[in-house]
């Protein structure tokens, strides 16, 4: 299997709705990502600010891609 290098938190949501629409939007252009610590935040609300929200994961390569990928969408950029 190849290394694709280092995992980074690309953004955090207080909304998993949110969340998803951008996960989505980035897969649909070939990035892979996934979100973390939903089921954490499904389970126990309170702990939302105390562990940051839930977090979008990206490879660090894909960084400046992601970037613009969504700074192509006026709609979502005004979302986040």
């Amino acid at each position: 299997m190849k290394d694709e290098g280092h995992i980074i938190i690309f953004q955090t949501f207080y909304d998993p709705v949110l969340a998803h629409i951008v996960r989505g939007r980035l897969e649909d252009n070939g990035i892979p990502c996934f979100i973390s610590d939903e089921n954490t935040l499904a389970a126990n609300p309170f702990y939302n600010q105390a562990i940051g929200g839930i977090k979008l994961n990206i490879f660090e390569h894909d960084l400046e891609k992601c970037r613009a990928i969504l700074a192509e969408d006026t709609d979502l950029a005004n979302e986040l």
